[in-house]
């Protein structure tokens, strides 16, 4: 009996002694900030307010970024920017701190990692992605400075990944738009080439005016033929009004006949039928380039609409606090958990040890 007492004693005693005279005289008190914050769209219904726009707001691409936040919060990154701002190396490895929780001096990188990431607790929740980060620190201001430059930097990186994902989406958008705006410029030059080249701003029109022109012209001939027939029965050939209408006849011809050559040719290829086949196709050309270029203009702001539709923000709705009292470590319950482990350690010891004995026959 007295061997197994002298067992637990040394066993469980003695841990839970030393447990004891740590936890109660040396152990430093910690400090804990809380902040929970979400990653949020500018899709979320307007009309929600409080908690239901935040969740609202949450969707497929907020919940992703909900995970590369989680992860860049415990990245090596974050942590070389928090050290360079906040000395958090000095600090946490400062003689201040009991030996037990502070920093080792020196440590690498790695172990400062591995170290803070055991201060710095970060839980997402898969339902709703929100984050909540909870920050153990030594001061109740440093824990809740660390909860701030935290979500700061988170924030930026937020930032960073929207504008990212906005001008990737526009890129496509403005080279459409700059290709089809080229496409103008291009028909537009061959039209003022060919203008410039012919002397003629609108062959269509043209030639419906040279149409109107010859169905005048059309009109005064025959006007004027059946003058001279009429006139013809009671003057002489030879009388100066006769010989008036015949020239005006003749005059009337020979313009009809210049007037049908620009229109239909005349077999040296100026003609009004030639020019117009060049023109139309430059002109539907030019037609199409218009409308593409307007439907890219369109395309582009709805892309843009459709950019800020989804632009992401981070969200914070419980702002980091500022403790008022240490709530780490709780010792008597360190305590405890000390003892019955110890006595865990022994009661497993010891069924271990009565089995080898009966296994070798002691």
């Amino acid at each position: 009996m007295k061997s197994i007492l002298r067992s637990i004693a040394i066993v469980v005693g003695i841990p839970t002694l030393l447990a004891a005279i740590y936890f109660s005289m040396f152990a430093s008190d910690i400090y804990v900030s809380e902040a929970k914050f979400a990653i949020k769209s500018s899709k979320s219904g307007v009309s929600l307010t409080g908690m239901a726009a935040m969740f609202s707001g949450v969707d497929s691409g907020a919940g992703q970024d909900a995970v590369v936040v989680e992860d860049y919060i415990q990245s090596r990154d974050l942590m070389d920017i928090l050290d360079q701002e906040l000395g958090l190396q000095n600090y946490y490895s400062s003689e201040e701190i009991d030996a037990v929780a502070r920093l080792k001096p020196g440590a690498t990188r790695e172990e400062f990692l591995d170290y803070m990431n055991k201060r710095i607790d970060v839980y997402r929740d898969e339902s709703s992605n929100v984050i909540t980060l909870k920050i153990e620190a030594f001061s109740a201001e440093l824990a809740k400075n660390i909860a701030l430059a935290i979500i700061k930097h988170s924030e930026k990186l937020v930032n960073r990944l929207s504008s990212r994902m906005e001008i990737d989406s526009l890129e496509l958008a403005k080279a459409e738009v700059e290709d089809a705006a080229q496409q103008v410029r291009d028909v537009s030059e061959r039209l003022s080439q060919l203008r410039a080249s012919t002397n003629s701003i609108d062959p269509a029109a043209e030639s419906s005016s040279v149409m109107g022109l010859l169905s005048g012209l059309e009109a005064k001939l025959a006007e004027t033929r059946a003058e001279l027939s009429v006139k013809r029965a009671y003057l002489r050939e030879k009388s100066p009004e006769l010989q008036n209408l015949i020239n005006r006849q003749k005059a009337l011809e020979e313009q009809l006949e210049n007037e049908r050559k620009r229109l239909a040719g005349d077999g040296s290829g100026n003609t009004m039928n030639g020019l117009i086949q060049q023109y139309q196709p430059l002109i539907l050309e030019e037609q199409l380039a218009r409308e593409k270029y307007t439907a890219a203009l369109a395309a582009l702001e709805s892309a843009r609409v459709e950019a800020h539709r989804k632009k992401q923000y981070l969200v914070t709705y419980v702002n980091p606090t500022l403790p008022d009292e240490a709530v780490e470590p709780q010792r008597l319950m360190s305590v405890l958990v000390v003892m019955l482990y110890a006595f865990l350690v022994y009661s497993v010891g010891g069924l271990i040890w009565a089995a080898l004995k009966e296994h070798i026959g002691y």
